[in-house]
């Protein structure tokens, strides 16, 4: 049994304790927190401590999940390591691929491990398309068009400033950007546009990537659609005679869900491919514990993939910024 300390109670610090409720091998011991504990809607039997140092320090804790904003996660990264406690943080690990260098230095310096949350990994429809991928339904895929739209998110302002969120280039176009990696593996260059906010944060953006294994890649995302735009997230995997299509829609979050198909498309027969709608949180969290109680090896978002992402990204900045296709070394 792994005991957590969970840090922030955010949107996403929420839907940690609601999943870890439904893991047997972990429980949440402690909530290191400054918002107000009334918050909850479920019954918490765990502590709550509003610092982060007087967290670490305690000895019900293997291990802590970090959802505080990214700008923070090296130092509590950090803080975590040399404390001895093992590791999971919310995407995106850091900004910068020093940053997550030196996030590494620290967790091989010390002994822990690091888990980052690269979700779609672990989502019921993307997990389908991995599999299919992998067979003759969707083998030598030529075509990907991946997207995620939305608003700029409503709950804090720090979304808004490329300092500390990274915009929409790190908090939401790293999810398809990642998939796709996933998907069609390394990536030879990339060609990005897009539109920036009043602080310079890139909150539009349309990335082309032409794959290694010369597989192409159109990948869109958005925190500025008008306000009543239902989030939407959307994946289709195109072969020379096949294709794969996602569609979600839901209401400004991911919360509620009003809309999702999955449609597997074979010469000129369409099927519905019925998935278990398992909690896509719930399937990360419950494989990082895993991974801790057996001792084994996190193949899955392995951290050579989360450096080579943030790198990704990097390059697709340096586009964004110049106007130009920029080959991915």
């Amino acid at each position: 049994m792994k005991k957590v300390g969970l840090v922030g109670l955010g949107f996403i610090g929420k839907t940690h304790l609601e999943a870890y409720r439904h893991i047997p091998g972990a429980v949440v011991t402690s909530i290191c927190t400054r918002s107000s504990n009334d918050e909850l809607t479920t019954p918490f039997d765990g502590t709550f401590v509003s610092d982060y140092d007087e967290l670490l320090r305690r000895d019900d804790i293997d291990m802590v999940d970090i959802c505080v904003p990214t700008f923070l996660h090296e130092e509590y990264i950090t803080k975590a390591a040399r404390a001895g406690k093992h590791i999971i943080c919310e995407k995106p690990l850091t900004l910068t691929e020093e940053a997550a260098k030196r996030i590494y230095h620290e967790v091989e310096k010390y002994g822990v491990r690091l888990f980052v949350g690269h979700l779609l990994r672990f989502w019921p429809e993307y997990q389908t398309f991995k599999a299919y991928s992998e067979t003759d339904k969707l083998k030598d895929i030529e075509m990907v068009h991946a997207g995620r739209l939305g608003q700029v998110p409503a709950w804090s302002e720090w979304f808004q400033h490329p300092e500390k969120s990274g915009g929409a280039l790190f908090d939401l176009h790293i999810h398809d950007i990642d998939f796709v990696y996933y998907l069609l593996g390394e990536v030879e260059s990339v060609y990005a546009v897009g539109h920036q906010n009043q602080y310079g944060a890139w909150d539009q953006i349309m990335t082309t990537l032409t794959f290694k294994n010369k597989a192409k890649a159109f990948v869109e995302a958005s925190q500025r659609m008008p306000m009543n735009y239902p989030f939407t997230m959307s994946l289709r995997a195109q072969t020379s005679e096949n294709a794969l299509d996602f569609q979600l829609k839901a209401g400004k979050n991911i919360e509620r869900i009003d809309d999702r198909h999955l449609h597997f498309y074979e010469g000129d027969q369409m099927s519905v491919v019925e998935v278990e709608q398992a909690d896509a949180f719930h399937n990360e969290l419950a494989y990082f514990i895993e991974c801790m109680e057996k001792d084994q090896e996190n193949l899955v978002v392995p951290l050579d993939d989360v450096l080579y992402i943030i790198k990704l990204l990097q390059v697709i900045e340096k586009s964004l910024k110049t106007g130009h296709e920029i080959k991915v070394l």
